[in-house]
């Protein structure tokens, strides 16, 4: 897991690269794909939370790909400031949208376009490089396997996916009681901003109604 590619990582995680469906509900992708894009600001620097609420640090958007460019505008220009699950609810639906289009115009996926039961558009994101789509889960069950490699990325991954209780979408091979033993205790070691940031996240996906199962 990669700083810049937090966001992207996550969502090749908690999809299933044969089917391109994610095999998290909706509202928890959402979720999940905001906490690792702020989380990936936070650790350049970009961004810090102050009262529970998102703040600019450095409004510097060199380097940053379309995503993290986005997420950093919106908070800058918002002077009040949105809480964690606020900023979720304002930036989860388009952010996913641009993660998705970073992984095809990357060649890692590719998009399918179809139309739901109810005639709502569903798009699927089959892999296009099968190896690089199932790299982010590697490279973290990887260092779930010798915990001295983990990164400070990883470590707040792996404490995300134990706080949306989605760590099924691991490899079957990955044991889930050293999962859970490993990310409690990265929650006890990340620095301030990450903690509140994981704070806000649990309090978001409380507040979620739709079943972890439902596509």
């Amino acid at each position: 897991m990669e700083r810049g590619r937090m966001a992207p990582g996550f969502f090749l995680i908690v999809h299933d690269p044969l089917s391109g469906k994610a095999r998290i509900a909706p509202d928890l992708l959402r979720c999940g794909v905001v906490g690792t894009q702020v989380a990936d600001l936070v650790i350049g620097g970009r961004l810090t939370l102050a009262d529970d609420r998102l703040v600019v640090t450095r409004h510097d958007t060199f380097g940053l790909d379309e995503p993290a460019r986005y997420v950093l505008d919106c908070v800058a220009h918002e002077p009040d400031g949105y809480t964690v699950r606020a900023w979720s609810g304002v930036l989860g639906e388009i952010l996913v949208e641009m993660v998705a289009r970073r992984l095809t115009a990357d060649s890692v996926l590719r998009r399918e376009s179809g139309r739901g039961r109810l005639g709502r558009r569903r798009d699927r994101h089959p892999a296009v490089d099968l190896a690089r789509a199932r790299q982010p889960g590697a490279d973290l069950a990887a260092m779930l396997r010798e915990p001295h490699t983990f990164t400070l990325p990883g470590a707040f991954t792996a404490a995300l996916l134990q706080t949306l209780g989605i760590d099924d979408v691991l490899e079957p091979d990955v044991d889930r009681a050293r999962l859970t033993s490993l990310a409690t205790q990265a929650v006890g070691h990340l620095p301030g901003s990450l903690a509140a940031l994981r704070s806000g996240l649990v309090e978001t996906a409380s507040a979620t109604t739709t079943p972890s199962g439902q596509r």
